[in-house]
């Protein structure tokens, strides 16, 4: 068996930082790193900022706590970009150890909730701005709106404000990943729950993605684990076209947007007959078992088109281990079968909660029927 791996192009994603990159930046703040904790936290921060900029300019370092004193974060973030955030993760995974500083990805929650800002002589506040939110297809939709009066020539400014509230309110995270749309109203809808004040709305968020969305971060239970088989057929097919046959894994929403398992690998085979198909589905399982025994990816659904290719669909990782499992146990189990392996980064599983809404979204007409 040969594999083709593919990094899929997508319009979203940013140019990939190199490792030589990584490396060089890392190097230059290391050797520098006595100097840089003999200033002022700011300072500290604008000298290390200026390091990362030629190797990483997209990105940016902040620090949570006092670098004289332990317990301090080394945060990299791309401001809520989420075309950068492989490489926010990229840069966290080669950085060395550092005594004196945790290194993360992606900007914390504020701890202090319930601030104010003041941006061109106009103060905002978490208490100014009432959020409620709803099910936007597996992920949180929002509804903002303005507790008090904003004046009408500073209400894009004050909209602008709110956004920059709600990432620090919300983390990174959590606010580029697992919110989707976004839309200040003058009432709010009969489908929203909440509007509360933005100041305590994060408990609100993490209950509402646990008890409503279902989103545990916790690898299904054998018990529990459940699966939906579907026939599709393609809407200009004829009569005559065989379905193609879905298994979708319901339970691994229980995962989706956790962020270790933030790239997409579709392994795709050809097949002729039940025997080589028996074969792909075996490679296919044992890739399934090894990533869930070992916790570094869940297979998200399988897909069997036109009676001819058989794609499993997984989170994954780490991309590298991952694709050499795959070709270790398709030599073992298919080896005479040509099969491609395709990568995508998609941290917010659009591919999976794309079938995941329309899947539950039927079984919601069918019981209102």
């Amino acid at each position: 068996m040969s594999e083709d791996i593919q990094h899929a192009d997508d319009s979203e994603q940013a140019e990939p930082l190199g490792q030589h990159q990584i490396d060089a930046f890392w190097r230059d703040f290391s050797e520098q790193v006595g100097a840089l904790e003999q200033l002022e936290p700011r300072d500290f921060v604008e000298r290390a900022n200026a390091l990362l900029q030629p190797h990483a300019p997209d990105l940016a370092l902040e620090l949570e706590g006092n670098p004289r004193e332990q317990g301090a974060r080394l945060v990299v973030t791309a401001h809520g970009n989420i075309a950068q955030f492989e490489n926010v993760q990229a840069m966290v995974r080669g950085a060395p150890r550092l005594d004196a500083y945790d290194v993360r990805g992606f900007r914390s929650r504020s701890l202090g909730r319930d601030f104010a800002m003041r941006m061109n002589d106009f103060e905002l506040s978490c208490s100014d701005v009432l959020v409620a939110h709803y099910d936007a297809g597996g992920i949180v939709g929002l509804e903002l709106s303005f507790e008090r009066i904003i004046p009408h020539d500073m209400i894009d400014h004050a909209r602008h404000m709110a956004f920059i509230m709600l990432d620090h309110v919300l983390g990174e995270w959590d606010f580029s990943v697992r919110v989707g749309p976004v839309e200040f109203v003058e009432a709010f809808s009969d489908n929203v729950d909440g509007a509360e004040p933005l100041s305590v709305f994060p408990p609100i968020f993490d209950a509402f993605q646990r008890d409503v969305l279902g989103r545990t971060y916790e690898y299904p239970r054998e018990a529990d684990d459940r699966w939906i088989s579907l026939e599709v057929r393609a809407r200009d097919g004829g009569d005559d076209q065989p379905p193609d046959l879905l298994s979708f894994h319901d339970s691994a929403n229980a995962l989706a947007t956790r962020a270790d398992l933030s790239h997409l690998l579709m392994w795709t085979f050809p097949f002729e007959s039940q025997e080589e198909l028996d074969a792909v589905r075996d490679a296919q399982d044992a890739m399934e078992s090894e990533l869930e025994r070992m916790q570094r990816g869940i297979l998200a659904f399988s897909r069997v088109e036109n009676m001819s290719t058989r794609t499993a669909v997984f989170y994954v990782d780490d991309v590298a281990h991952a694709s050499q499992l795959a070709l270790r146990l398709g030599q073992e189990n298919a080896p005479e079968l040509r099969a491609e392996l395709k990568v995508v980064y998609d941290p917010s599983w659009r591919e999976f909660l794309a079938l995941y809404g329309a899947i539950h979204a039927q079984d919601a007409a069918s019981e209102d029927e």
